[in-house]
């Protein structure tokens, strides 16, 4: 079914190689939950993504000249090389690899437009390598259509960058940027963070990122969790509670989402309490809920951030992991088991607990 609508969208390539295509297809989508699994943690409950497909539609020049963040004039550069001149210069040896295998240079040269290109350290590549599996590993056809969604039309600096914009890459996907600013500066596209903007060259512009950048799903926040078995409960519970549509349609959005296990841990009674009031319901529920996009690379130590009910979550890091309401009461903290999975709309964090909101005796009684 997935490599049906996939393949859907492409009916030109389709028509001219229509098994690289299915070829293609197929590897994405499953590289893109390769990406974002974590089964040592998720156990007998796991979080079995079915990865939903990716909008890879025939891009034209057209759909990027109306967005004004993207400047398609010239630039004259002259005492700098290329972008593919740029990289040994900046340390990315593994992009340059990458650069040489799929043909970058051919493929810029066929764009009529300067560039920006988000393009991984070589310590995200290494990582990237050692984390998939060798039977997911990239065959030419998937590397450069992956490469393809590290490419956008048109020149996007860093200081006209906006947070939350989305823009589309040259394999017709979506990417989205978001800029946070509470103690210092970050940007990140994708989730990823840009570690060194705006390198010029005479074609465009290299943005340094610190993993290896995926393509947008096409899934909402509740059509993603629709796709896991091990968020059954909490869809259930944002049906009875009336919010499943405020989650199809709000924009940005984050959720932290615990596991079914995380529920079934409650106090005897209470999740059959919560079904009985709405209130209790919708209260506990929208602590979950965060009015913005905030990827990992976003969070730090101290910081607190407001749920769409009202009250506080505490952010700190433990040996590089996320663990949130642990200033409130140790027992209650939760830990952040799977990150930045993405969906249209926001981006979802799996937590290990539910999160109770500070009115926790008037919820639980």
């Amino acid at each position: 079914m997935l490599v049906e609508r996939l393949s859907a969208s492409l009916p030109d390539y389709q028509a001219t190689n229509s098994s690289t295509m299915q070829s293609v297809v197929v590897f994405l989508a499953v590289l893109v939950g390769a990406a974002f699994a974590n089964p040592m943690i998720l156990s007998p409950d796991d979080v079995k993504l079915q990865n939903r497909d990716i909008s890879a539609t025939e891009y034209l020049k057209r759909m990027f000249e109306q967005s004004p963040k993207l400047l398609y004039s010239p630039i004259d550069v002259s005492s700098q090389g290329d972008v593919i001149d740029m990289l040994p210069a900046l340390g990315l040896n593994e992009a340059c690899l990458i650069a040489e295998q799929v043909n970058l240079r051919q493929i810029l040269l066929e764009l009529s437009s300067s560039v920006t290109l988000c393009l991984p350290s070589d310590e995200a590549v290494r990582r990237w390598r050692e984390e998939l599996p060798n039977r997911l590993k990239p065959d030419l056809a998937s590397l450069k259509q992956l490469v393809k969604a590290w490419i956008i039309p048109g020149m996007i600096r860093s200081t006209d960058i906006s947070n939350n914009q989305k823009v589309q890459s040259l394999n017709g996907a979506k990417l989205r940027f978001n800029v946070y600013e509470e103690v210092k500066k970050i940007v990140t596209v994708n989730g990823a963070r840009i570690i060194d903007a705006d390198r010029m060259a005479s074609n465009g512009l290299i943005h340094v990122v610190g993993k290896v950048i995926y393509p947008l799903p096409v899934g909402n926040v509740i059509e993603t969790l629709g796709d896991n078995r091990a968020f059954s409960i909490i869809v259930d519970l944002l049906k009875q509670a009336g919010l499943q549509e405020e989650l199809e349609i709000s924009d940005p959005i984050s959720v932290l989402v615990p596991t079914n296990s995380a529920f079934r841990a409650l106090p005897s009674g209470v999740l059959d309490d919560l079904k009985r009031e709405k209130s209790k319901l919708q209260n506990l529920l929208k602590y979950h809920v965060i009015s913005d996009v905030r990827y990992s690379a976003s969070l730090s130590s101290g910081q607190r951030i407001m749920a769409s009910q009202g009250d506080e979550i505490s952010v700190s890091i433990e040996n590089g992991k996320i663990v949130l309401n642990k200033a409130q009461d140790r027992s209650e903290a939760s830990r952040v088991i799977q990150a930045d999975i993405p969906t249209t709309n926001g981006v979802i964090h799996v937590i290990d607990h539910v999160l109770i909101p500070s009115q926790k005796h008037y919820i639980l009684v």
